[in-house]
């Protein structure tokens, strides 16, 4: 069992944690006296047809470049962000860009670097990148089995210097570098996608000559610049990507995050189609809930571990080959938006102290100083990486009108089904049929007394999965139900289903 226990629109609260002893065959539940029955769903399993493979990089990090300015940050001497990487996933990437990314310059190179104008929103002083934080970065990503994406400034107009990080990278990291990027959020600064293209492509001249690969367009809500780049140098790349942020966090609320986004899904597939046109994966390279740093009381509280879950097996339904979840210290955020960090806290606590210096979206709360421990956003990232490798299925969902999801999947002969009530006024019962009879497993729940908790987060996946969560049984006629408590998600894991 794992755990998180460190002591406008209306916030949403859910009510408390229900425990519940789950059982297949029939219904447990043990509720706080509401005479409300749950709303009845159903969950109809079709093992015959198969969607997607999910990618076994499906899990990421992305942070700014500043990160890097504290060799000490991404080292192989900080134990313990190597363990919370370790344990999130064996093959994630780690995406190093941004905002600051733009604004880095490379301390070994030798040429003439103009002085870049900082502007309203963005960072305020140029990030001095230095060769130890890179041998630093090197030893992180051996430690913890992690790849790496890296941005190098297109903004500053100087290929030369792109070109000699670019092979600084490739030397120093070596094969744990997939790709460079050129450039973040160019659609911030450039008037259109050609006037991006021709930036660019001088920039990737360079850079593909010396034998370092690359990837793009790294662009911030432009699906047709994706398409687009994708027509004019899907051969030259190794992925496509573009960033994801719901709203700006002064417009966030809980009953917003978990509405989900049907129009950004509709805009992967688009995506979808244009990387597989091109036979290529496609990433978002940079995504959160809200975008200006996340929103207090949304970003960092229990609403986003669902709405993280929910968002991550939606994404690799449609094919995304990995969501890398932007975050980081406090400074290293607001000083990329042009702002000063204010991490001042009269909290004595360890664990509120680390919260207090940790940008709000982060999955991560921590610094060098203070130590690192998840947030619960973690744990919705938890429950989807055990999607990694699986293959999707096919499933219809009846969800009686409440904030519902389902995914299921097939790892070798076992049977993954996420279910995930997102719904902060009801509790779901969800009858499953369509599955092999007589067959046993568990069932793993996330859970927190509310919505709006930032603590007390619960997520029933040991390191044995054999031994955590629940028992259950599917009866002879394939069929099983599982309560989900309002605000909550649950794991199935069936053994030999195949």
């Amino acid at each position: 069992m794992s755990t998180f226990d460190p002591t406008r629109r209306q916030l949403l609260k859910a009510a408390a944690w229900l425990p519940l002893a789950s059982a297949c065959g029939r219904l447990a539940f043990a509720g706080d006296g509401s005479a409300a029955k749950p709303a009845q769903a159903s969950l109809v399993v079709h093992p015959e047809r198969l969607g997607r493979t999910v990618s076994d990089s499906l899990t990421g990090f992305s942070y700014e470049t500043q990160q890097l300015e504290n060799p000490a940050f991404f080292s192989a001497d900080n134990h313990a962000l190597v363990r919370l990487f370790r344990e999130l996933s064996p093959r994630g990437v780690l995406r190093i860009g941004g905002n600051s990314s733009d604004y880095t310059v490379w301390t070994a190179y030798r040429g003439e670097v103009p002085t870049q104008r900082t502007h309203k929103g963005g960072p305020q002083r140029p990030v001095m990148l230095k060769p130890e934080a890179l041998h630093a970065l090197a030893g992180f990503l051996r430690a913890t089995g992690w790849k790496l994406v890296f941005g190098v400034n297109l903004k500053i107009g100087v290929p030369t210097m792109a070109v000699e990080l670019a092979q600084a990278v490739r030397q120093i990291v070596g094969d744990d570098l997939i790709a460079i990027q050129i450039g973040n959020e160019a659609n911030n600064y450039e008037a259109d996608y050609a006037a991006f293209d021709k930036a660019w492509s001088p920039y990737a001249k360079v850079i593909r000559d010396v034998g370092v690969p690359i990837a793009g367009p790294d662009t911030g809500a432009n699906t047709d610049w994706v398409i687009e780049y994708a027509k004019r140098h899907g051969e030259e790349n190794i992925f496509l990507s573009r960033h994801y942020y719901k709203e700006a966090a002064p417009r966030g609320s809980i009953a917003d995050l978990l509405a989900g986004d049907a129009g950004f899904y509709a805009e992967v597939e688009q995506a979808m189609q244009a990387a597989d046109a091109s036979h290529l994966p496609f990433r978002l390279t940079e995504a959160n809930s809200y975008y200006l740093g996340g929103r207090d009381g949304v970003s960092n509280v229990f609403a986003s571990a669902l709405w993280g879950a929910d968002f991550m097996l939606a994404m690799a339904q449609r094919g995304v080959a990995g969501i890398h979840f932007h975050g980081g210290t406090l400074d290293s955020i607001e000083a990329s938006l042009g702002r000063t960090a204010d991490a001042s806290t009269t909290a004595t606590d360890q664990a509120a102290r680390r919260d207090a210096v940790t940008s709000r979206y982060s999955a991560i709360a921590g610094d060098v100083a203070l130590g690192f421990q998840p947030r619960p956003l973690y744990y919705g990232m938890r429950l989807a990486q055990s999607f990694a490798g699986a293959q999707m299925l096919n499933a219809d969902l009846g969800a009686a009108g409440a904030n519902l999801t389902a995914y299921v999947a097939r790892r070798g002969h076992a049977l993954l089904v996420a279910l995930i009530n997102k719904d902060a006024g009801r509790d779901v019962a969800v009858s499953l049929s369509g599955l092999r009879g007589g067959r046993k497993g568990r069932l793993m729940r996330l859970s927190a007394p509310a919505l709006d908790s930032r603590n007390g987060v619960v997520f029933e996946n040991g390191i044995d999965p054999a031994r955590a969560g629940h028992s259950v049984t599917v009866d002879a006629h394939g069929r099983c139900s599982v309560v989900l408590p309002r605000g909550s998600a649950a794991l199935m894991h069936l053994d030999r289903f195949v």
